[in-house]
């Protein structure tokens, strides 16, 4: 059932399936309105840290910070500038703390400064726990196997058009304290949902479409949406109510999604 609540691996967090992304000018009523309506409530204000999704957080951080997940992301390759980067959003959102820092867009391990900085702000208690995006998947499959690793939360590519995680990390996920899995572009940068993308004789696929395939695989805990509006985000969370895919629906997606990657 995508509506119940679900473990983000080793963090602990009860995470809705799917989880709201701020850089693509979501409202802050909408923000708001997806908590209370929908039970969403994990919150990605990554860059650009727009407006709309700051201003519903610093509402619902009033009364529900203990119901919310939030997970900031920093691009620093030097360990130097995150610290300053995550004080400035977290005196934004009139929070103490942040529960997940996203290390963004490592292709590679993070160097030791990086690493040292992330642990400084855990120890700090200004951050819960550390993840890490990327599209190295091999890289994650190698993590999911460290069980010595500082990263807590793997955010990587998947999708119908790149299902490589399914070979290259999710088999390397081990039964017990794994990382939580999260993950993006389910759309492959809104690439099935276009009409010319699509072999011949087929309907370009839906947004909740796209989202009811990454979360029909039992290895994924949470889909990050990124709506441009309200419209956009309703549409989206009518995956949870629809549920996983069938068979034949399954069979569909992957023929259009091998399609659209060649």
């Amino acid at each position: 059932d995508f509506k119940e609540k679900r473990t983000l691996g080793r963090t602990g967090c009860m995470v809705s399936r799917l989880g709201l992304a701020s850089g693509y000018g979501i409202s802050g009523a909408a923000v708001e309105r997806a908590y209370h309506e929908f039970g969403i409530n994990y919150f990605f204000w990554g860059n650009p840290r727009r407006k709309g999704m700051g201003a519903g957080l610093r509402n619902l951080v009033k009364t529900e910070r203990d119901n919310i997940v939030i997970a900031l992301q920093s691009y620093d390759r030097s360990g130097i500038l995150s610290p300053r980067s995550v004080e400035k959003a977290l005196g934004s959102l009139g929070t103490d703390y942040a529960d997940i820092l996203i290390l963004g867009w490592f292709g590679r391990y993070p160097g030791k400064r990086v690493i040292l900085s992330a642990t400084k702000l855990k120890q700090d208690r200004k951050v819960r726990f550390i993840g890490m995006s990327g599209h190295n998947r091999q890289l994650f499959g190698k993590l999911a196997r460290d069980r010595e690793s500082p990263v807590d939360v793997f955010m990587c590519r998947y999708n119908a058009a790149h299902p490589g995680a399914e070979q290259d990390i999710f088999p390397y996920l081990p039964e017990k304290e794994r990382p939580g899995v999260t993950t993006y572009t389910a759309t492959s940068w809104r690439k099935l949902l276009k009409k010319k993308k699509m072999p011949d004789g087929e309907e370009p696929l839906s947004a909740a479409d796209c989202y009811r395939f990454v979360l029909t695989n039992p290895h994924v805990d949470l889909c990050l949406i990124g709506p441009a509006g309200e419209e956009q985000m309703l549409q989206g969370l009518t995956a949870l109510e629809k549920g996983p895919l069938s068979a034949q629906e399954m069979e569909r997606i992957r023929v259009i999604g091998e399609y659209v990657h060649r």
